[in-house]
């Protein structure tokens, strides 16, 4: 009997109990093609990210670009508030010059501070400070706000620049070099970042979130032409050490020169390729020269570029472009840059001033904190978990 009831048991069929899954239905697939565009658009993204951002939206394309724009500056918010109080003494010196006019011309020298020399390496921090550069040529007025401030080269109010609408990096347009072509405006030169419409502190902080260190804004200038200016305002900038990028360096100078006709100052003045060149070679050798200047008769500002008790032209050379000192040797071999600005002065029939021009180098002036010891870090971080 036992055995019949036995054998009866395991010939009967078995019930197969599943768990239920707990998502109804299957996870959406991320579309190839919008992970492409999301990481072409959003520069920088992870692959995950754009992953994560096609499944919340169910591969909606704009609504994907929406969320991954969400999570940058909650994530960058999140990562400023817990860095704040870190110290940026690296970063890079931005240098942005427009187009000549009428009127001449006007540049931007702007200061972005970081934590480390491998950050301000990145081509995201580069690209930030050529924008910021770019925004602040374009952006802010630069009228003195004060009658301390002299020369035609101002300080403006960093408050003010943060809050403006940041523009497109300008090494993404296909113009020449001291273009204002891409921050005009163009489609066919815009970058993915003009449709974002963040201000410079969002992008900062979006940037804080990306590179993981304290990014600041520590200075900018910019070059003021005000209405009653005698003569065309001719501006020169340049930047040195930052891998050849056209807009960014650890050092950037931007020199001002006035230009006006020997015919009479109301006669329109058009810059020779001697005199832009001029313009170039001048701001170049001050990025070379730390303490140089130039001595000029009606000269408002005193600069004086000459090479005596300066570094000797072959130590110069391995900073500058070799090609552009070889195309106009004169800046190092006439001897003082004031007979070679008298020498073009007479052969354009113009009379050429130096008016103004400023040398920045990044954390130039800044003091590093002595460090804290062991014991009192650890009580930070606790107490910042």
């Amino acid at each position: 009997m036992f055995r019949s009831l036995v054998r009866a048991s395991a010939s009967a069929p078995r019930l197969i109990i599943r768990h239920a899954s707990s998502t109804a239905t299957p996870a959406v697939k991320p579309n190839i093609k919008m992970l492409a565009e999301i990481r072409k658009t959003i520069e920088g993204i992870s692959m995950m990210k754009a992953k994560e951002a096609l499944v919340h939206t169910n591969n909606d394309l704009q609504k994907a670009l929406e969320w991954v724009r969400e999570d940058e500056a909650k994530a960058g918010t999140k990562k400023a508030e817990k860095l704040k109080d870190r110290q940026a003494l690296e970063g890079l010196v931005g240098v942005v010059v427009g187009e000549v006019g009428d009127r001449g011309n006007r540049g931007a020298i702007v200061e972005l501070n970081c934590e480390t020399d491998f950050v301000s390496r990145n081509d995201l921090f580069k690209g930030l400070v050529s924008q910021i550069a770019s925004t602040a040529l374009l952006v802010v007025d630069g009228s003195p706000a004060s009658a301390d401030q002299k020369g035609l080269v101002q300080e403006v109010s960093i408050a003010e620049l943060l809050q403006a609408p940041i523009l497109p990096d300008p090494t993404a347009s296909t113009a020449t070099e001291g273009s204002s072509a891409a921050a005009a405006g163009s489609d066919e030169a815009a970058s993915p970042q003009q449709h974002e419409f963040a201000t410079v502190q969002e992008s900062i902080t979006k940037m804080i979130g990306k590179l993981g260190e304290n990014i600041s804004l520590r200075r900018c200038a910019v070059v003021h032409i005000p209405e009653n200016q005698r003569g065309m305002v001719l501006t020169g900038g340049a930047t040195h050490g930052g891998d050849k990028h056209p807009y960014a360096g650890k050092m950037g100078a931007l020199s001002v020169m006035t230009l006006v006709s020997k015919q009479g100052g109301s006669k329109k003045v058009v810059p020779s390729t001697a005199v832009t060149t001029l313009s170039r070679q001048l701001t170049r050798h001050l990025i070379a020269s730390p303490s140089i200047t130039i001595h000029q008769e009606d000269c408002k500002i005193p600069l004086e570029i000459s090479n005596g008790g300066h570094a000797p032209p072959e130590e110069v050379d391995a900073w500058l472009d070799e090609r552009v000192l070889m195309r106009q040797p004169f800046v190092f071999g006439g001897g003082k840059v004031e007979q070679v600005i008298a020498k073009i002065a007479k052969e354009e029939g113009l009379r050429i001033k130096v008016v103004d021009a400023v040398r920045w180098e990044r954390g130039e002036g800044m003091v590093k904190a002595e460090a804290v010891d062991f014991a009192e870090e650890v009580r930070r971080q606790i107490e910042n978990k």
